[in-house]
């Protein structure tokens, strides 16, 4: 049976320059059927990171100028915007018949099959309001009931020991404290930690599942656009001719 092939664009909606390292992209990619192109791009204007809404409504503009672009001078099968704030994604589902995902939908969905209680471990305090908004919307109020912080800032998630450190406490306390059955990692920026923690937790009695937001968001961004779906004009109508 032959594979079907598929071009994802995976944007990287902040200007900070070697964030997006070799092993970041490997980590995120690593599930994705071997027919499957994945093309990085980021954007040259906008916010250093996103980290408040200031900073996604700063950014989203370019993210959404750079989808189209891209989406006009290519075939592209599926769009991730590389944030858990989702930078421009609504956007450019009315734009785009293709699936588009950001970081915090495909991350709880998948979630939402593994345990009642999700809890989300995020950066810092300033994006809580932010994510507390996006739960709301979704209405999953009762099922996403923990929101804790590392308190570290997108550029310190490359302090692999400080990050390994400060996600083990939060994590252990979603668990102990919150009641959480699954662990969703609140910020794309927090990769190739699965393994490690899932094994940590483990030895303390907890066999918990721990999700990686952008390798849930490429990996439901690849099933979508597999199947022919993107998203309902009835929700994502198309913007009117000015």
């Amino acid at each position: 049976m032959n594979k079907q092939k598929l071009t994802l664009l995976d944007i990287l909606p902040v200007t900070a320059s070697g964030i997006l390292t070799p092993e970041m992209t490997m980590d995120m990619t690593k599930y994705l059927m071997d027919t499957t192109e994945v093309i990085h791009k980021q954007i040259t204007e906008g916010s250093v990171t996103i980290e408040s809404e200031y900073d996604e409504v700063y950014s989203a503009p370019y993210v959404v100028s750079l989808a189209v672009e891209e989406a006009s001078t290519r075939e592209i099968d599926g769009i991730f915007s590389n944030c858990f704030g989702d930078p421009g994604v609504r956007a450019i589902r009315e734009k785009l018949k293709v699936p588009v995902f950001g970081g915090f939908e495909p991350a709880i969905y998948l979630g939402l099959g593994l345990g009642d209680i999700l809890g989300i471990v995020t950066v810092l305090k300033n994006v809580v309001p932010m994510i507390r908004a996006a739960i709301v919307r979704a209405g999953l109020e009762r099922r996403v009931t923990s929101l804790r912080t590392l308190d570290m800032s997108v550029i310190e998630l490359q302090n692999r020991e400080k990050l390994m450190s400060n996600l083990y406490v939060e994590c252990k306390k979603a668990i102990e404290e919150d009641g959480v059955s699954v662990l969703v990692m609140g910020c794309t920026g927090i990769v190739g930690v699965t393994d490690e923690m899932t094994a940590r937790l483990k030895e303390d009695g907890y066999d918990v599942p721990v999700l990686e937001a952008s390798q849930c968001a490429m990996i439901l961004t690849e099933l979508y656009a597999r199947m022919g779906l993107y998203q309902s004009r009835q929700t994502y109508m198309e913007p009117p001719e000015k």
